[in-house]
């Protein structure tokens, strides 16, 4: 189970977060939801343990990946190397991930030589290629056109579906989390706290169909 019992969380002169608490079960997907600037991004950094400086406790698996809004890869290593050095997953393991996320024959590849929405799918193989307990996303589907984005959650579904992982992302589309998620938190307020936390029945419907 992931535990989450945020009290505070500051910055220089002023609250970002007030209290923030909820528990997930795998392989529940969680979206969190809110205004730009509410503190979203902030509470998946808490979550990680990338930020240490706040009030209250964080329970979370040992393994967990991140996917960040850019993709941030190594530009001097090839695709595989990107996935191999990253999670210690051998070469043939990190090829099934590449033909999984539609990147098969490009393992010798550089991120340079692949399309921003190529390089999304290369940091999810590389987020999934961790084998991890929890999954944290943020704004995975960022500056990508509609139609990429519909690819992109399409193979989302489809990964998850696979996998009995915990998932938390943040996104500024309520589309994305109704389609995603099968639960959907709305941050408001200054500092900001829970103001929504909703099942989301077509989100656990898309996940079980995919299953299938």
């Amino acid at each position: 189970m992931i535990s989450v019992a945020i009290t505070e969380k500051h910055y220089p002169g002023a609250a970002v977060l007030g209290p923030v608490a909820f528990d997930l079960e795998p392989p529940e997907t969680l979206a969190v939801t809110g205004p730009s600037g509410i503190g979203k991004t902030t509470l998946l950094r808490i979550i990680a343990g990338l930020d240490k400086d706040f009030d209250g406790r964080v329970r979370r698996p040992e393994r967990l990946a991140m996917v960040f809004q850019e993709p941030t890869l190594l530009p001097w290593r090839s695709a595989r190397d990107n996935i191999c050095l990253t999670t210690g997953a051998g070469p043939e393991k990190a090829d099934s991930l590449l033909a999984e996320v539609g990147l098969a024959g490009m393992g010798e590849r550089f991120p340079t030589q692949l399309s921003l929405g190529q390089q999304r799918r290369l940091a999810l193989a590389r987020a999934f290629a961790a084998e991890p307990d929890l999954l944290l996303m943020d704004e995975p589907f960022v500056s990508l056109d509609p139609a990429l984005t519909g690819e992109m959650l399409e193979l989302t579904e489809r990964l998850l579906a696979a996998r009995p992982v915990a998932t938390i992302f943040v996104t500024h589309s309520q589309m994305e989390a109704e389609r995603l998620a099968s639960r959907i938190v709305r941050l408001e307020g200054m500092p900001a706290t829970i103001a929504v936390d909703a099942r989301n029945g077509a989100g656990s419907q898309n996940r079980d169909q995919n299953r299938t």
